[in-house]
C-alpha cells in the first residue's frame, strides 16, 4: 500500500466535518438541500474552539469563499464515514483534507453551529428531514 492510499483510507464510523457556507445552511435546513459534496476533514485531524480557530483549521480562506475570521458563528454537518462515500484525499493547508463528490446525507448527520463560546447541535438528519434539536 502506497502512502496516498493508506492517507485515503478513512475508517468507517470515522467522525467527519464539513462548513456549511452560509447561503446554503437554511436550504440544509429546510430540505432543499438534500448532498453533502466538495472538501471535508476527519475529525480528530483538525482541532477549533470557535469560528477563527474553524477558518483556519478548514483552510476556509480560498478566493472568492463567504466565509471569514471574523465571522460570529461557522455552521458544520457532522457525520460518521461510510465506505461507500469515496473520500478523495486533496492537498490542504490546513490539515489532511478529503474531497467527495455529492453523496446523499447520511442519517444521523448533525447540524452544529460553532460560536465564540463553542458548539452547539442545532438539527439532526433522520433521513428524510432535519429535526431542530430542543435548545
Amino acid at each position: 500500500m502506497t502512502q496516498p492510499e493508506r492517507q485515503a483510507a478513512i475508517a468507517p464510523g470515522t467522525p467527519m466535518w464539513k462548513a456549511v457556507p452560509p447561503r446554503l445552511v437554511s436550504p440544509y435546513l429546510t430540505g432543499q438541500r438534500t448532498v453533502l459534496a466538495g472538501y471535508v476533514y476527519r475529525a480528530p485531524d483538525v482541532r477549533f474552539h470557535n469560528p477563527a480557530e474553524a477558518y483556519l483549521a478548514l483552510s476556509l480562506g480560498w478566493e472568492d469563499s463567504e466565509f471569514t475570521p471574523q465571522m460570529s458563528e461557522i455552521y458544520l454537518i457532522a457525520w460518521p464515514a461510510r465506505t461507500i462515500d469515496g473520500y478523495t484525499p486533496a492537498a490542504g493547508p490546513g490539515g489532511p483534507e478529503f474531497y467527495i463528490e455529492p453523496i446523499a446525507i447520511p442519517v444521523g448527520a448533525g447540524m452544529c453551529r460553532l460560536g465564540p463560546d463553542g458548539d452547539q447541535l442545532v438539527a439532526r438528519y433522520d433521513g428524510l428531514s432535519w429535526r431542530q434539536t430542543e435548545l
